[in-house]
């Protein structure tokens, strides 16, 4: 057994220690008086999506029924719930994909159903906005900044265009005769709301936006927007979304700065310091995946570059070795070293260059390290946010945990073994 699976296989064991006594979830950290939840972000759908994985992999028998009790809870969850956000982390997109993934593995019709349900609810809680569809929610982060009146939301992360991400992959996967269309629905309001500049196309965040946050990078900027735009694209060929996607890279490009031999974009425009994050969350392995589908879409290499360019930028800051202001002591997929490894090999896979899955093992390398071995298994005491770097706790989840970091390790192990194993979420371009 390879050291990398063997890590992320303590990893399970840290999680299935923190089960919830006669329910199929898991507290969201390993306090004893710890809340849990069934989002994908924090709580049970993001541990399906690594049981699955696991299963797949063929490294633990009794995986697939974990996973399928951990759905039947969900389910249940669901059928209680009219309202929940748009955001793929916490809201209806995350749920919808889980339960679908679920029924793709178990074979299940009722979590097909389930995953129907939570499409057919995101769509009518979108209401008509100019040319198309959007939604009005609470502003995010209120929690963060202070601000909590309501505002149309637009971005990757907890927005639009994140939404329009599942209803592609609804469209994919068959889950519902409108689902491109409501899709197509959604871009055209994305496309009304861009803000024209001279180095192309910009969104924000939200609408009226109430405190000064311009991040042009992935998940919260226009290069979420632009990433859901191509991938609309290559389902409907409207030349019109390949070129807005096209905008919104060359203005992410138009805020990076040199780095090294590379170059890394800012995470917000207003600060006084750059700061440069490089995980999945503003980093390059958000923004590097609009660039791939650009290259890979158009067969301009300037976007390839453009690409390397932000890894060479990464590698530039010590990273991952070396932590920076925008490279913190987190080791998730959402902000840490497992995003980066997962985009290191999503590079490796598209470009052949070795480097980068050299990148992604030393990643996989910190990850180790930075661990804590128990008797109930390995985890990870970290910070989630940037800002608060001494509030740390030990996550079981996806984004921020032990379930995203196992995932991560399985997957690397199994690259590395010549059978890759990895369940993409609807923002992440194929190998």
């Amino acid at each position: 057994m390879s050291r990398h699976l063997n890590t992320a296989l303590e990893a399970v064991r840290f999680i299935r220690a923190q089960k919830v006594e006669g329910r199929a979830k898991w507290r969201r950290t390993d306090e004893a008086d710890g809340i849990a939840d069934y989002s994908l972000y924090h709580g049970a759908c993001g541990v399906i999506l690594l049981l699955l994985e696991l299963h797949a992999a063929g490294q633990d028998p009794g995986a697939l029924d974990e996973a399928i009790a951990a759905g039947e809870e969900v389910v249940e969850y669901l059928a209680k719930k009219d309202r929940l956000s748009v955001s793929m982390s916490t809201g209806w997109p995350g749920y919808a994909f889980a339960m679908s993934e679920l029924a793709r593995v178990s074979g299940r019709e009722d979590f097909r159903a389930c995953a129907v349900r939570c499409l057919e609810k995101l769509h009518a809680q979108s209401t008509p906005r100019g040319a198309g569809i959007g939604w009005i929610e609470t502003a995010p982060f209120a929690d963060i900044t202070g601000f909590s009146d309501d505002r149309e939301i637009y971005d990757q992360s907890v927005g639009a265009a994140g939404a329009g991400l599942l209803m592609i992959y609804a469209h994919r996967q068959g889950l519902h005769a409108e689902a491109l269309n409501w899709a197509k629905a959604v871009a055209e309001r994305l496309l009304e709301v861009a803000e024209p500049d001279p180095d192309g196309l910009r969104w924000r965040l939200m609408n009226d936006m109430p405190f000064p946050f311009t991040a042009p990078n992935f998940a919260h900027g226009g290069a979420g927007v632009g990433y859901f735009l191509i991938q609309l694209f290559r389902e409907t060929g409207d030349a019109r979304y390949l070129d807005a996607a096209r905008e919104a890279a060359r203005y992410t490009m138009s805020r990076s700065k040199p780095m090294g031999q590379g170059k890394l974009v800012v995470h917000t425009e207003e600060a006084r310091r750059p700061i440069f994050y490089l995980g999945a969350c503003h980093g390059p392995a958000g923004t590097g995946r609009l660039l791939l589908e650009l290259h890979e879409i158009t067969g301009d290499a300037h976007w390839l570059e453009e690409a390397k360019a932000l890894m060479e930028g990464l590698t530039a800051t010590g990273a991952p070795r070396t932590r920076s202001a925008g490279y913190w002591n987190n080791f998730g997929q959402c902000c840490g070293d497992a995003g980066v490894g997962e985009f290191a090999l999503l590079m490796a896979a598209r470009t052949g260059d070795e480097s980068y899955r050299e990148l992604a093992q030393a990643c996989a390398d910190v990850i180790e390290e930075a661990s804590d071995l128990k008797p109930d298994g390995r985890r990870w005491v970290q910070a989630e946010h940037r800002e608060r770097p001494d509030f740390l706790q030990a996550q079981t989840g996806y984004m921020q945990g032990a379930a995203g970091i196992a995932s991560f390790l399985l997957h690397l192990a199994t690259t590395e073994a010549g059978a890759p194993v990895k369940i993409a979420l609807p923002d992440w371009p194929s190998a």
